[in-house]
């Protein structure tokens, strides 16, 4: 029995001996152990330019360098410029509308024109035919008018057609003398002051464009009207104008288209500020212009 407890005790011993410490950490197993994959190592990246770190708040930021100013556009040569502007002139002239010849009047249009004329009292004489100095320009039969109506005046005459003439004559006749007795029943209108008829030049006295009216005979421009009493009519804008030339003026031009198929009064346009225009152009339709 004793023997029996002496091997039991001797067993506890070694048992004893054999296990470790409690108190002694035991090392963890490393991760291939565990059967965790190995890691592969990262890739070495492509070398890309890396943000630099902010500067140090008593670091002085070098100033950036200023960009080169753009070079400049070399400009065309002579020749080129030349060059370029017979390019672009060459729209324009296509641009320009054919001019006609002079027409010829009709005989029997004429004859009654020129009689009817004389039977108003216009005082005019016939010309030979006028050849324009270019394409366009020109009366076939043109007339010289020097008076409009028995007691008006046209000063100086003007050349221009017989159709002119007319339109002209009766626009004195049953417009101008019955409104001037209206507006001003103690004067007499005598004379027009004749800003231009016959002249061969483009519309405005442009250097391109259409040919004027006044290059075919059949426009007259008006500046004033003498009176046998003070101070003359002169034609200017008088769309604000409240005396009765101011009036006056305003029903004679309204009126005058009537007459005439195109009439711009003084202030219509940048170019008839001190004259009233008017011409017998015909437009299809029987289209009148009036401003």
């Amino acid at each position: 029995m004793l023997h029996r407890l002496m091997i039991v005790a001797a067993s506890t011993l070694l048992i004893a001996a054999a296990q470790p410490p409690q108190d002694v950490p035991v090392p963890q197993p490393k991760p291939e152990q565990d059967g965790a994959p190995v890691a592969t190592p990262p890739e070495p990246k492509s070398q890309e330019p890396s943000t630099p770190p902010p500067p140090a708040e008593n670091t002085v930021p070098k100033p950036e360098d200023k960009p080169e100013p753009a070079a400049k556009p070399e400009e065309p040569k002579a020749d080129e410029q030349k060059g370029e502007e017979q390019i672009s002139e060459e729209p324009k002239k296509k641009e320009e509308p054919p001019r006609e010849p002079v027409k010829a009047e009709d005989p029997e249009e004429l004859k009654a024109c020129l009689s009817q004329l004389t039977a108003l009292g216009a005082q005019f004489k016939e010309l030979p035919p006028i050849k324009g100095e270019e394409d366009g320009c020109g009366i076939a039969s043109p007339i010289e008018l020097s008076t409009v109506i028995p007691g008006i005046k046209l000063e100086p005459e003007g050349t221009m057609r017989c159709e002119t003439a007319l339109a002209l004559s009766k626009w004195a006749k049953d417009v101008v003398i019955p409104n001037a007795k209206i507006a001003m029943p103690d004067r007499n209108v005598t004379a027009f002051g004749n800003a231009s008829t016959y002249v061969c030049r483009n519309r405005n006295s442009a250097e391109t464009g259409k040919i004027s009216e006044h290059a075919k005979g059949s426009a007259v421009d008006i500046a004033t009207m003498t009176f046998d009493k003070g101070e003359p009519l002169v034609m200017k804008p008088r769309g604000e104008d409240g005396t009765m030339e101011g009036a006056f003026q305003r029903t004679i031009t309204t009126a005058a288209c009537l007459f005439f198929r195109t009439v711009l009064s003084p202030g219509s346009d940048a170019t008839h500020q001190d004259h009233l225009h008017m011409d017998v152009l015909e437009r299809k339709g029987g289209y009148l212009y009036c401003r």
